[in-house]
């Protein structure tokens, strides 16, 4: 056993009492129309562009990188992208990113995001990693300067199709 595996283990034993998860309903916000929130969101929260036109090639990788969305938010123009291949790290060292996602596939709030992500039972058996990302990535020092690309894409465009 691993000095991981016992110390984990010890902890497990000295647990006194056990708690049931709560129950707990939770009424997210919800938008008459979310696809068009989530394109608000997206432009003013998160600073990402949006286009309506036909999206490009998902094979593109490099500096400019296409990949596909499963779940947008309208609450705050996040899109979560799960990993479909071996290589993930185009994610975050593209100088462009460039996000397709399904008009069907915008959700009002993350609540609603992560049933739905839940939802399939295997999900990260067969993925095992995914992440929300909203917008280029950006930071701010004490004095306000704002920096665009800091540790991800410089500029993120969504495409959504019909």
């Amino acid at each position: 056993m691993s000095s991981r595996e016992e110390i984990l283990k010890r902890l497990h034993d000295n647990v006194k009492e056990r708690f049931p998860m709560p129950e707990i309903a939770i009424n997210g916000i919800k938008y008459d129309d979310p696809v068009d929130q989530f394109i608000n969101a997206c432009t003013s929260i998160s600073g990402a562009k949006v286009c309506l036109d036909a999206p490009p090639s998902v094979d593109e990788r490099g500096e400019v990188s296409t990949v596909r969305g499963d779940i947008a938010v309208a609450e705050n123009g996040c899109i979560w992208i799960p990993q479909r291949e071996d290589d993930r790290s185009f994610l975050f060292k593209s100088e462009h990113l460039n996000i397709i996602v399904s008009r069907n596939s915008v959700v009002s709030n993350m609540h609603e995001a992560y049933e739905r992500i839940a939802a399939s039972a295997d999900y990260f058996r067969q993925y095992k990693f995914g992440t929300f990302i909203s917008g280029p990535s950006k930071t701010a020092d004490i004095e306000g300067a704002l920096v665009y690309g800091a540790q991800a894409a410089r500029s993120v465009t969504v495409y959504i199709e019909k």
